[in-house]
């Protein structure tokens, strides 16, 4: 019986240290910040662009309604 309880706290020891390990959860949340910032950099360039081509269009339909 005394195997058996030292068997379980072991256990139960070893399985809470592997869970509140640090590190692997903080390079996940590094790694999912830096992957959300390298994409809103894309959507906020393409969002530019999409802007310019509609000023662009804008600009020439004005510039045809006056010829």
């Amino acid at each position: 019986m005394k195997t058996l309880k030292a068997l379980l706290i072991v256990s139960l020891m070893s399985t809470s240290v592997a869970a509140l390990a640090e590190g692997g959860g903080d390079r996940v949340v590094a790694r999912m910040d830096a992957a959300r910032e390298v994409s809103m950099k894309h959507y906020q360039q393409a969002e530019h662009k999409e802007a310019v081509v509609i000023v662009q269009k804008a600009i020439s339909h004005d510039v045809e309604r006056l010829n």
